[in-house]
């Protein structure tokens, strides 16, 4: 194999290890508020003890774009691609503590004073904020920059619904139980929150992956 279909080779294999370790910082995400709606404190332990796994992980795609920058020989794309990845990697190791974040909520509240409504729209704006990340991180790995923007547009929905779930815990029974499920309702969501921000700021840089174009972060 000559040296470049090597690199590309490498390139590659980045790009798929880019795409593996977002599914796997999502799955936390998705199990974290899973373990906090649930208030099972057995399935916030598993993980928080997994984000271990995030963490080797982060270091290997780390290490991964140092050894093709330093022994490679990368083209402008190829720059890009491997500057806007590793900002990623260090964005999905973020997201990974927030799922941890919520999973450690869990252990702070009891069944008894959730707010259904509350709950369901937790729900809601996990899997929006989920997709969020992950339609940035595809952007990323395909070299959509139009993808790359759609993600910019959920996580505005994402702040939204924040903004209903203060709102809507305000508007909850002022009983003990109820008060502390609120307050970590609303920092659940605001974590949700920031995972969908990181994965507009990811999918914000698509273009410049494409392009060229500067980054410029939205206000």
């Amino acid at each position: 194999m000559s040296t470049r279909l090597h690199f590309q080779a490498e390139m590659e294999h980045f790009r798929t290890g880019l795409v593996e370790m977002a599914s796997l910082v999502l799955s936390q995400v998705e199990r974290g508020v899973a373990a906090w709606e649930d208030v099972d404190v057995a399935a916030a332990a598993d993980v928080i003890a997994t984000d271990d796994q995030v963490d080797a992980r982060c270091a290997e795609l780390d290490q991964k774009v140092f050894s093709l920058q330093l022994l490679e020989a990368p083209v402008a794309g190829d720059q890009r691609l491997l500057h806007v990845g590793l900002i990623a990697v260090i964005a999905l190791e973020r997201v990974g503590d927030l799922a941890v974040a919520i999973a450690e909520a869990a252990t702070s509240v009891r069944p008894e004073g959730a707010v259904p409504e509350v709950q369901a729209l937790i729900s809601r704006m996990s899997a929006r904020s989920v997709d969020t990340l992950a339609r940035a991180v595809q952007a990323i790995a395909r070299g959509d920059a139009e993808l790359g923007e759609q993600a910019a547009v959920e996580a505005a929905v994402v702040r939204q619904m924040l903004g209903e779930v203060v709102a809507s815990t305000a508007a909850a029974p002022d009983e003990p139980e109820t008060r502390v499920w609120s307050a970590a309702a609303v920092l659940v969501g605001r974590h949700l929150e920031r995972v969908a921000n990181n994965g507009a700021e990811l999918g914000g840089r698509v273009r410049f992956l494409v392009s060229g174009e500067a980054f410029t972060r939205a206000t």
